[in-house]
């Protein structure tokens, strides 16, 4: 068996050094758009079944959605964090605002707030209305540009 050379040595651990960091099994990726998932980050959002079991994750509430109202995930209910508190919450018991200056991650998105502060952020942050779950679809979706 051929002996290794200094320099084989060296480029063996230059191909290990490179492609550790990219075998990370743990990372979470967004389904729809890729996006590495900062588990910390109040953007974060899950598509939920009946028992609200986690069924998928996504970098914000938009990619949720996306994926849900598109069908590639058929899911009971999203789970957010609710704007001002940072509490994990299902959508059906929030409003989700559109526009205004608050932008997600990714540029504009549906900010999840509490029904009795939506009349407010909307005030704060010139945004232009609050929906209930059942009324995002793939229309107001695609105004999220």
């Amino acid at each position: 068996m051929p002996s290794l050379t200094r320099r084989h040595v060296l480029l063996l651990a230059l191909v290990a050094w490179a492609l550790g960091p990219g075998c990370k099994r743990d990372e979470e990726r967004c389904r729809t758009c890729g996006m590495k998932i900062d588990r910390a980050s109040p953007w974060r959002a899950e598509l939920i079944d009946g028992a609200e079991r986690p069924l998928a994750a996504f970098d914000t509430p938009r990619c949720a959605f996306l994926a849900w109202r598109g069908g590639k995930v058929p899911a009971s209910d999203v789970r957010v964090s609710e704007y001002y508190d940072r509490t994990a919450r299902r959508g059906r018991d929030l409003r989700f605002i559109v526009g205004g200056d608050v932008l997600g991650p990714m540029g504009p998105d549906l900010v999840p707030v509490d029904p009795a502060r939506a009349t407010k952020f909307i005030q704060d942050h010139g945004a232009e209305r609050a929906l209930r779950v059942d009324e995002i679809t793939a229309e107001v979706l695609g105004t999220l540009r």
